[in-house]
């Protein structure tokens, strides 16, 4: 890959000129891009979408909002660190072919800085209300009820599943946050979305995987994209240069920054909330590392040096505690000391598999075998101990699954069945005024654009109609939605 395709200006519709004036103070474009998502509804929505709290009611907890800023601010840094660094491994952002020019080394590393702010703030954009269990919940409804929707609601007939193809079934069944974000970025296309330059798209593809191409390998066992946006996904690559001769398309270098800008975010956030949230206690979380860390690098061969530096990270908490008897000061400063740590180790792995990364042939995250590889593992079974199987987590999980299951019940058979398809009930006619008519336009702009005749394609498309609205949902809407249609609100 080379660094003058991968930071491309290219977008999927051409911008406007702007006057000559603009140019005597100037802003980078990718500066004008950070503003114009900070403005725009879609991140906004995400102030009120869970980060893993469903349905928090308390103000200090994360929101998918304030996440997302956390993580912008650690991808920046994290491409500051990478490629400013003074160290034996430093890589500069100068292909192969060009002479070095510390100008055009200045002007591309503060481009991915913004690069990588930008997608910081983007990289939640397609999750849809709840959490990640919302994700998992729209998965599971289309693999146990898509047999059992038809165009005239009579069971005698052949069911929608009968009528789609197998790649349309799999995307349904494969519903996820990353694809879903390129796909509403993708509607720039119809000028319905903000018009984003194909390097921050990239940056934000975490899974560089179809449907049909699913596998083990990191960055294959989750899709990255829908069908439906096929053709901007290969436009993209063909620009950013990240599509190998064999026709694979592989991850941009800046996506694995983003993808450890996220982890590191939850990593350290998650445990500081549940501690605020009285899931867990300090003292609690200190028992456990010290009862499991040993074993636990026993299980996965780290080596002396790697459990040495994950005891610091736990003798760091236990000094931290001795001294201040706040627990919540003591987890935010723990959580400052511990992201440092944390993006060093990333920016070491960057810089130490940089070739690797830079050919496509990286396969594993940037905590893979480095001096906190164990902290990291430490880290997510405390999550999986204490939070994710609480009670506070799991009663509001319940709740959302009676309310995106519902919604959905009462969606799809209505898109199904729109546009002139199949028998449209009473109900189905007044649920298709309760969508917010940006997605029916949507459906609309793309069955002209792409000249869609297929029936299939269409039947596909119309779902998509739903998928788009219920996701883009945040979780007071879908929750006061869901009250209104069973009449108890």
């Amino acid at each position: 890959m080379e660094w003058k395709k991968l930071l491309t200006q290219e977008r999927l519709v051409e911008e406007k000129e702007e006057p000559e004036a603009f140019n005597a103070y100037y802003i980078s474009p990718f500066e004008r891009d950070y503003e114009r998502i900070v403005s725009s509804a879609a991140f906004r929505r995400l102030q009120d979408k869970t980060q893993v709290f469903p349905l928090a009611k308390s103000d200090f907890v994360r929101t998918r909002l304030t996440h997302s800023i956390e993580v912008s601010t650690i991808a920046k840094q994290l491409g500051i660190m990478c490629f400013q660094n003074t160290s034996s491994y430093q890589h500069l952002p100068i292909d192969v072919d060009e002479e070095f020019d510390e100008k055009i080394k200045q002007k591309r590393v503060s481009d991915i800085e913004a690069i990588l702010s930008c997608a910081g703030l983007l990289h939640d954009l397609g999750n849809p209300p709840f959490g990640h269990v919302g994700e998992a919940i729209i998965r599971e409804w289309f693999e146990n009820n898509l047999q059992h929707v038809y165009l005239s609601n009579n069971s005698d007939e052949e069911p929608i599943r009968e009528m789609l193809t197998d790649r349309m079934i799999a995307d349904l069944n494969s519903f996820e946050g990353n694809a879903q974000a390129l796909r509403i970025l993708s509607k720039a296309r119809y000028r319905s979305e903000i018009n984003l330059p194909f390097s921050i798209i990239s940056s934000l593809i975490k899974y560089p995987t179809r449907s049909d191409e699913l596998g083990d390998a990191t960055i294959r066992h989750k899709i990255g994209c829908y069908a439906a946006e096929e053709s901007s996904f290969l436009k993209i690559a063909q620009s950013v240069g990240t599509i190998t001769a064999n026709g694979e398309i592989v991850r941009h270098p800046l996506a694995y920054l983003v993808e450890a800008a996220d982890d590191i975010a939850y990593m350290t956030a998650d445990l500081e909330d549940a501690v605020k949230s009285g899931i867990v206690s300090v003292d609690e979380l200190l028992n456990y590392f010290r009862a499991t860390y040993e074993q636990l690098g026993a299980k996965y061969g780290e080596s002396a040096q790697h459990v040495a530096y994950t005891k610091e990270i736990i003798d760091e908490l236990d000094q931290l505690h001795q001294a201040e008897n706040d627990s919540a000061k003591v987890m935010s400063q723990w959580g400052t000391y511990l992201r440092k740590w944390l993006m060093y180790v990333v920016c070491w792995r960057f810089s130490k598999s940089y070739d690797d990364i830079l050919n496509g042939v990286y396969t594993k995250d940037l905590f893979y075998d480095n001096n906190h590889s164990l902290t990291v593992k430490l880290l997510k079974n405390a999550m999986k101990e204490f939070v994710f199987d609480s009670r506070m987590i799991i009663e509001p999980e319940v709740s959302a699954q009676n309310i995106i299951g519902f919604l959905l019940d009462k969606f799809i058979p209505a898109v199904v069945r729109f546009d002139g398809n199949g028998t449209m009930t009473t109900q189905d006619r007044k649920v298709m005024t309760l969508i917010s008519p940006n997605y029916i336009e949507d459906y609309f702009k793309a069955k002209e654009t792409d000249g869609i005749q297929d029936e299939a394609e269409l039947l596909y498309r119309r779902i998509l109609i739903a998928t788009d609205f219920i996701s883009g949902m945040t979780d007071g809407y879908a929750k006061n939605l869901y009250k209104k249609l069973l009449g108890i609100s």
